[in-house]
């Protein structure tokens, strides 16, 4: 599978569509896929984890009964006010980010937008295994300031504007239950999946509100008293 996992590097750096998925792979050796996909990406510079497909519809979706782990590149962070452009296949989710020490400890969350890229040559392609091998569309992500952990979001608001007009509106215990129960998820996940938790990670913890495509327009998601985080699609 080198060979695959070079291919797909290559992709996922050129921006460009995957390479085809071979037919009947497992999970287990979608992650090990995984492994040697973000070694090639990203040189071995790894900034945190993502958790990915939280929901259940977009589980259903690609043939899942569970949430899938996969990891930040570093080279794909942004600060708020950035600007990208538009195309196929990116799209945005408003999430909690938490950063962590080396045992797994929270020590500041706020908000991040990330920025996937699926790449799938193939409709065919789009299922969970094939998801987990690509790291799972892992791309950019915007981070907004951080702030200590709180013991509760439940009245956290997080509201996505394109141009004044509302992209979507969620609570920020959309995901997982909130970002307490899908760190200790992420945590488990990682540890089973041999992923290594270092200090100053950032662990963000799935989509509230669903998945947007990136239109072009000027963005604003607010996250009430945790801030806001602004950035252009051109």
């Amino acid at each position: 599978m080198s060979e695959l996992a070079d291919n797909m590097a290559a992709a996922i750096r050129a921006g460009e569509a995957l390479p085809k998925m071979p037919a009947g792979l497992d999970l287990e050796a979608a992650y090990a896929i995984q492994k040697d996909v973000v070694a090639a990406v990203s040189g071995g510079a790894v900034a945190g984890l993502k958790a990915g497909m939280t929901a259940a519809a977009g589980q259903r979706q690609f043939g899942l009964t569970h949430p899938l782990i996969g990891s930040l590149y570093t080279a794909g962070h942004l600060a708020s006010g950035a600007t990208f452009a538009a195309a196929p296949g990116v799209s945005l989710e408003c999430e909690i980010g938490i950063v962590v020490d080396a045992h797994g400890a929270p020590k500041t969350a706020g908000p991040v937008i990330e920025v996937p890229r699926m790449a799938f040559a193939d409709a065919e392609d789009r299922n969970g295994a094939n998801l987990t091998a690509c790291n799972i569309a892992a791309d950019r992500y915007i981070v907004g300031d951080q702030q200590p952990l709180r013991d509760s979001y439940g009245d956290v608001q997080i509201t996505l504007t394109r141009d004044g007009e509302t992209v979507c509106s969620a609570p920020a215990s959309d995901a997982l239950g909130g970002p307490q129960a899908a760190l200790a998820w992420m945590l488990a996940e990682a540890r089973t999946r041999g992923l290594a938790i270092e200090d100053d990670m950032l662990l963000i913890t799935g989509a509230c509100g669903g998945i947007h495509p990136a239109e072009p327009g000027y963005y604003v998601a607010d996250y009430g008293d945790l801030g806001s985080v602004e950035f252009t699609v051109t």
